[in-house]
């Protein structure tokens, strides 16, 4: 599903679209910079988005428009499921927002081909996996157990960040991947009218969300920044993409004869990491990922997912670690079809 956007689109309008503006003086009074702050436009169930001018012409009139937000949410109310189609989605999204008369968006028969032509780029887009593991306990469960035991190839072990979001790569300025339980951030977050729906609660609660952001340097890289060059099977591919990624493999533990064949500093490594160790806290980094790799390409065991101490006892009772690759994806249920609840985009074929 596509979740959150961030792009730039073709949309001729009268005056400048803006919520003011912030500006740097120097100390003789001078306007060194101006930058417009954006307008917080209001959708469906209090949702929103902001949006603002990004270019004008020769007469001061927009002509293109920066939006930031959640378009399938504001379009239905909520994001728990959606649309793959990312062109169609923003078509009509655009389409919308030109119909709202306190924005004054006035997009000329050009503009619209081009948003049908896909002609808008890309800084920002969230693609999302809903999976089915059963209730809000088993998806904090496997986070819980996933911040302990689970890598991201390039970006090494998640933490933990606000409420109970697992995040890979939080800070990265390319991708990051992150995991939380969709149901306690919809009650959380959701409209009053929502949570009176039990049927949205119940696919809310039995889910884990996994979340791929893909920024702009990555998107380039991907040659995805351009809306034309994606298409329905885009968003599912990014998000396996990146779940390939997971090392999701169970904690093990080597028989006697296996280690054996280790080289002694191997094998002295090795050990420590079997009886609890972070490896990487205790060697120089150069000297950790030599380790790691040679250990790896001996023996197939990754020292980076730690193993629980033998002295914890905290971890007796854990959960079984659920793959995500085992986990039924969630798609969009029957009862939603035909209903307020979700959003189907225009086809664009029938359009142009």
């Amino acid at each position: 599903m596509i979740d959150w956007t961030s792009f730039v689109a073709p949309c001729f309008h009268l005056n400048p679209i803006s919520n003011g503006s912030v500006l740097s003086v120097n100390v003789d009074g001078e306007t060194e910079w101006e930058t417009r702050k954006a307008y917080q436009a209001v959708g469906s169930h209090d949702s929103s988005v902001r949006i603002k001018t990004v270019a004008v012409n020769e007469y001061g009139q927009g002509t293109h428009i920066y939006v930031d937000g959640n378009p399938i949410k504001f379009m239905q109310g909520h994001n728990l499921f959606g649309t793959d189609n990312l062109h169609s989605l923003l078509y009509g999204f655009l389409s919308h927002l030109c119909q709202m008369p306190e924005i004054c968006l006035l997009p000329s028969e050009l503009d619209r081909k081009r948003w049908a032509q896909g002609d808008i780029e890309l800084s920002r887009v969230d693609c999302t996996y809903m999976f089915d593991v059963g209730s809000s306990d088993n998806a904090n469960a496997w986070i819980r157990y996933a911040e302990q035991y689970a890598t991201l190839s390039h970006r090494g072990k998640g933490q933990i960040g606000k409420g109970s979001t697992l995040y890979f790569g939080k800070h990265s300025r390319r991708s990051a991947l992150k995991f939380y339980p969709k149901g306690e951030e919809f009650k959380k977050h959701a409209h009053s009218d929502f949570l009176l729906n039990p049927s949205l609660l119940d696919y809310a609660n039995k889910s884990l969300r996994a979340e791929a952001v893909i920024r702009s340097m990555e998107l380039k890289r991907l040659n995805l920044n351009l809306v034309k060059n994606w298409d329905t099977d885009t968003c599912s591919y990014l998000v396996n993409y990146y779940l390939k990624r997971l090392n999701m493999s169970e904690v093990k533990a080597l028989v006697s004869d296996q280690s054996e064949n280790l080289k002694p500093r191997l094998k002295a490594v090795y050990e420590l990491w079997k009886l609890g160790h972070d490896i990487k806290s205790m060697y120089p980094r150069r000297t950790y990922f030599r380790y790691r790799n040679e250990i790896m390409k001996e023996i197939g065991i990754d020292i980076a997912v730690l193993q629980p101490s033998q002295k914890d006892d905290s971890m007796k009772n854990v959960v079984h670690f659920i793959r995500i690759t085992e986990a039924k994806p969630m798609g969009i249920p029957d009862w939603a079809y035909g209903t307020d609840l979700y959003y189907e985009p225009p086809a664009l074929k029938a359009i142009f």
